[in-house]
Formats: C-alpha cells, structure tokens, sequence
C-alpha cells in the first residue's frame, strides 16, 4: 500500500487488478445466465472469456493506479500554495497580488576616449569578447579632456549582463572620433540584471507574505518589499537596527557569484523601492548587505559520477537557501541529511568541515549570515 506525504494511502495495482478481475468475471457469470435460453457459452468460449479477463483487469489497474496517483501527488498538493507549481503557482501569486518577477536588464556606466564634442549617439551597441551586447541609453559627447562616460543597458534581460568593474567592451560598429575600447566604470560595474524568479525564489517570496499579514511598517514589511525588487532573492526585515527610529532589512542576490550578495546597485534599488511614499513609514531605513561566513565542504560520494556531484552542490545550495537566517544556525546533521538525500548516492564522507554529533554551524551576529563556500570533491 502506497503512502502519499501527506498520509493519504491509494490502491496498488494489484489491489486494482484483483478488483477489475472479480467484477469483470461476475459481469461474465450475469452475462451467461442471462443469454442461457438463448445460446450457452461453450467450455472454449469460457476459458477464452476468462483469459481475457486477466487482461482487462490489468489494464483496467494500471490505468486507475496512474490516475490516483496522479491525483495524490500533482492535483493535490496545488491546493497548497507553497507546494504548487506551474500556473497553479502562477494563480496563487496572483491570489496575492505578487506576481512572479520578470527578468530585469544589467545596466551600469562606461567611460572611452575620443576626439573631443564627438557625439556618442544613443542606441550605439558594444559587446564584450564573449558577445554579450549593450546599447549606450543616451546621446553624450566626448568632454574637452579626451573622456567620454555613458550609461549602457544590457539588450538582453538576466543575471550574464552583470559585468564587473574594469571590464572591457569594444564598440560593434566603429564610430568616427571615438576609439573602440571602453571599459566598465569601478568599482560598481553594471548591475540590476536578474533572470526570471525560479519556483523556489517564488515560493519562498510567497510564504514570507503568508506567514506575515502586512502590518503597514513591521520588519516582515520590509523583507516583503525588499522582496519585490528584481534580483532579491531573500530578506529579512530587522527592528532598530540604529536606533528607536530606525528600520532595516537584510538583503541577499542569490543569482549573483557566489556567495550571493548583492551589489551596491541592488542595495540602492531596494532602498529606493521601500523609501517609496506608496510604501514606507518615515523612519530612518537601512539597506543591509550581510557578513558572509562561508562554509567551505570537502567531500568525496560513491558512485562519483558527474551527475551526482552536480546533484550535491545543488542539494547543499538549496539547504543554505532554506536554512541560513541572519544571526541563526544550521546542524551539522542537515549537511549529511540532504547528500543522503540525492537521487543515485550510495555512501559518502564528508573531510571538512569537521562534523560533531549535535553540533551546528553559527554566527555570532545579527547582520552575519552562513553562505555555502565551496565545494570541493575528492
């Protein structure tokens, strides 16, 4: 007898089967008994009925045995917000006035050289050496010094169009009195670009709201709105981070390089999404990049293929993501757990870091936060 994991058990195929059969046999039995004044089935007939029978009643089984269990475990668990998906998910969002965030373009500065009162006209594209484009978002002229810094925009929403400071772009077309090489302006780079908000991000989002009924200025407000900015992935709201009169959330970018943190762009977008008038109260309001405290796994699995040590880091990341709180903790045990727990793994060992019985990993301040470091196989 199945289980579903919310208890509710349904039929075995065989249960199923055996159900099909007996019905499908006294359908038979009726069937002669009634037909008998007019023509009785032969021994042969019988014994080919009855084959048969076992047939049906197979198919019969497997078919309901497939339609319950796609009732237990796909139709049911979308009357659960945070366990659906799909446009079931799509629906409760929506149910929340949370709709799931789009991609958002990278955009940030860029600074050339070029013959002085030379216009660099809007809509110019340049790339960098992998090809990923950018077009300059307004007229600007070269100053009487030589420099030129203009403002691109990634021609292509998601996280790859964040480039860091110091990178190299070549204009696409050449432009007369412009040279072709500009460079991304430090130390900020080009920022706010952030891929379509996944299931987990979505569900994460979704059952902070419904753990938290807005309150018109509590901290669970904070990380909702913080929330809501392209690229944020979690958040937690603080009470009087500076003082009586001060609020702060606590931000993380998990799209962004490991370990996650968000850039400063990001910090200012969510600053100025919560200084909205529609949105926060006037208290004084910190944005809140946190500590990270790595922790670095050295680790060997059994059978060491590459699906399974991709299936690992994915399993260790999504345990950070569900586990790590500022200032909290995670045991030690939950590593081990959810290795275990990936699909093909039969035995591992775990070399760093040192594991203890009970033990947990800690931070010791409020702003501090635990980030999966790297990891390493053996």
């Amino acid at each position: 007898m199945s289980t579903t994991p919310l208890g509710t058990a349904i039929p075995s195929i065989d249960e199923l089967r055996g159900n099909s059969e007996r019905l499908l046999q006294q359908s038979l039995a009726a069937a002669q008994q009634i037909g008998a004044p007019l023509r009785s089935l032969s021994p042969a007939d019988q014994d080919l009925a009855r084959s048969n029978t076992k047939a049906f009643s197979f198919v019969l089984g497997m078919g309901l045995h497939s339609v319950l269990r796609y009732l237990r475990d796909f139709i049911a668990p979308q009357a659960i917000p945070i366990k659906s998906t799909g446009e079931f998910l799509e629906g409760w969002l929506a149910t929340y006035g949370m709709a799931r965030k789009v991609a958002s373009s990278a955009s940030g500065s860029v600074t050339g050289t070029g013959v002085a009162v030379t216009l660099l006209t809007a809509g110019t594209i340049m790339q960098t050496t992998d090809g990923r484009q950018y077009a300059v978002a307004a007229d600007v002229a070269v100053a009487v010094g030589g420099t030129v810094t203009a403002t691109v925009t990634a021609l292509v929403a998601g996280g790859a169009g964040n480039l860091t400071g110091g990178t190299n772009l070549t204009l696409v077309s050449a432009v007369a009195g412009i040279d072709a090489v500009f460079t991304v302006a430090m130390p900020n780079g080009i920022t706010g670009g952030a891929d379509p908000e996944t299931d987990t991000q979505a569900k994460y989002r979704l059952q902070q709201r419904l753990s938290n009924e807005p309150m018109g200025g509590s901290p669970a407000d904070y990380a909702r709105w913080a929330l809501q900015v392209a690229g944020i992935t979690r958040a937690w709201g603080v009470r009087n981070p500076s003082g009586a009169t001060t609020a702060g959330v606590i931000i993380m970018a998990d799209g962004n390089a490991s370990p996650g943190l968000p850039t400063t762009g990001q910090q200012q977008l969510v600053l100025d999404y919560i200084r909205d008038p529609k949105r926060g109260p006037p208290d004084e309001l910190f944005v809140i990049i946190p500590t990270a405290v790595a922790i670095n796994v050295t680790l060997n699995v059994s059978p060491d293929t590459a699906a399974i040590r991709a299936a690992v880091v994915l399993a260790l990341q999504d345990l950070f993501f569900r586990e790590a709180v500022p200032g909290g903790s995670i045991p030690h045990s939950h590593l081990k757990e959810v290795i275990s727990g990936v699909i093909g793994e039969y035995n591992h060992t775990i070399s760093a870091p040192a594991l203890t019985e009970g033990g947990m990993f800690t931070v010791g301040t409020y702003n501090s936060l635990l980030v999966l470091g790297t990891v390493t196989f053996v």
